[in-house]
């Protein structure tokens, strides 16, 4: 044993103590103790003060959750003048959402580290500082009610947290910041909306325009997209007797995105499709369109668009001839002579089932579709097809005959009950996109509900096809969760046990086995 003590000694690295003394190594003995001090706090502050402009974050996330976009830095890093992102948070913030500000300053100064912009963090006093609450609720940023409870009391406290990017002299308000695996889509599209000068066009077909606005279907979508898209609908050909020649309808190629419309009121011309087709071939496109058509005042129905779905179809989306019913639905008021009788009207669905890789449902809780018709994708020559938003799993579908009446709806059997496929999207080899919406009537006045977020998800498709891809790639600031599988009974009984008895077992045995050692040396 000492032989082999002695070998290891022998092997020891030669290294004395007195070389790693720094102070006499470099002859720091020379000067004052406190100079030596304040001069590595120094060191220290301007090594700290350098390293803060570089990343040295590892983002081993799924789909890097964590990291900024290519589409978000490449937007950034071109701008010619620099953008200031000011975050406004209350100093009431409760402990709960607290972990939730600190990764919303995380994110922003990710963007202040990609360059050419400037990031303020404002904190204040909500109670005491009148003049910034009061610029606050100028620019549109509101409180948040936020619930507290402690020990035996609930209280509602009101804070504020929202976001004003300036760039020159416009702003885009942010109105909650809380919303973490959205924020980076509100900001970029912010951004793209400040440093474009002028609005991009959006051109309407399919939806006549009324002599006032209150005649206009689709007056609500046209005022609150305003400010974000100069909206036009497409003019029909005007028929004379003074020439027999019919003029071709266009659609203006300058036109970011065409929105169709199906009505059940009228048929497209076959001007009318010719000029979708053309446009569509290189320009992207959102068909709002229905399989069955039915009369809003009559409830009679009638086959939908043929020519139209067979245009559709040779991208790859199939209209399906039917109407998709579900048990969460809206509220109709079927009273009346004085009473009222809300009841769920299964024709009029909504859904939260969205495509969470896709970054269009930014701020968006719930989807309704009123008279509904289901879609299928299929591999088609030249395109790829994606579902965007499914029904619940509570759904069925009505398909050769037809009973919209809602006294008069049957009960599905157990074996229909499916989800289906309400929205999808199709893109060609040369970028042009289409999104297929499975109802004529989406975002028509009369249907917008108040719990849903129909005209949000439109704006935030737009915002999409109308910044030529620059704001395509932005993803949702989330975590993949994964889930376990479901497992049989007679397994999960196997699991369960397992748990239970395996590490007492362990012990046990292991326990058994000193046991028997020590009786052995005994």
């Amino acid at each position: 044993m000492n032989t082999l003590i002695k070998n290891i000694k022998q092997f020891r690295p030669q290294i004395r103590m007195r070389d790693l003394n720094f102070v006499k190594k470099y002859r720091l003995h020379r000067f004052k103790k406190s100079a030596v001090v304040l001069g590595s706090i120094l060191v220290f502050l301007i090594l700290n003060f350098l390293f803060s402009y570089i990343s040295l974050r590892m983002d081993l996330s799924k789909g890097q959750a964590h990291t900024l976009s290519d589409s978000t830095k490449e937007l950034v890093q071109k701008l010619e003048n620099p953008v200031t992102i000011t975050l406004y948070a209350s100093d009431n913030i409760p402990a709960r959402l607290q972990p939730l500000q600190r990764e919303v300053i995380d994110i922003l100064r990710e963007y202040e580290r990609t360059g050419n912009t400037v990031v303020q963090i404002s904190a204040f006093n909500s109670e005491e500082d009148q003049e910034t609450l009061q610029t606050l609720q100028q620019a549109g940023i509101i409180g948040i009610p936020v619930r507290e409870q402690q020990q035996n009391e609930v209280s509602i406290t009101e804070i504020y947290f929202g976001i004003i990017v300036q760039y020159q002299e416009k702003q885009e308000v942010i109105g909650q910041a809380l919303d973490v695996e959205n924020l980076e889509y509100n900001v970029t599209s912010a951004i793209y909306r400040l440093t474009n000068p002028e609005l991009p066009k959006i051109a309407v077909i399919g939806s006549e325009e009324g002599l006032i606005p209150q005649q206009d279907e689709l007056s609500v979508f046209k005022q609150v997209a305003a400010s974000l898209f100069d909206v036009q609908n497409v003019a029909a050909p005007i028929e004379t007797e003074e020439t027999e020649e019919e003029v071709p309808i266009t659609i203006d190629p300058a036109s970011k995105t065409l929105l169709v419309f199906d009505s059940p009121q009228r048929e497209f011309s076959d001007q009318e499709l010719v000029a979708i087709d053309k446009y569509t071939a290189q320009g992207n496109a959102v068909v709002f369109t229905n399989g069955v058509t039915i009369d809003d005042s009559t409830l009679e129905t009638a086959s939908g668009e043929a020519k139209l779905h067979a245009l559709l179809g040779k991208r790859g989306i199939a209209v399906q001839p039917n109407f998709i019913l579900s048990s969460r639905a809206e509220m109709v008021n079927l009273g009346g002579q004085g009473f009222s009788l809300l009841i769920p009207y299964p024709m009029w669905l909504k859904t939260d089932a969205f495509n969470n890789e896709v970054n269009l449902f930014s701020g968006v809780g719930s989807l309704t579709f009123p008279w509904a018709s289901s879609l299928q994708t299929k591999e088609t020559k030249g395109f790829e097809t994606r579902q965007l938003v499914e029904t619940s799993d509570e759904s069925w579908e009505q398909r050769s005959s037809f009973s919209p009446n809602p006294q008069q709806i049957p009960q599905p059997q157990q074996e229909d009950i499916e989800t289906f496929v309400l929205a999808a999207e199709s893109f060609a080899e040369n970028g042009a996109k289409m999104m297929v919406i499975g109802s004529s009537r989406f975002i028509h006045n009369q249907y917008l509900s108040r719990e849903s977020q129909n005209l949000e998800f439109i704006l935030n498709v737009l915002s999409d096809y109308a910044s030529d891809g620059a704001l395509s790639g932005i993803g949702r600031r989330a975590l993949s969760i994964y889930t376990l599988p479901s497992l049989p009974k007679s397994v999960q009984e196997v699991y369960k046990y397992t748990n239970i008895l395996l590490f007492p077992s362990i012990l046990g045995i292991y326990g058994a086995y000193r046991l028997f050692k020590r009786n052995r040396d005994q």
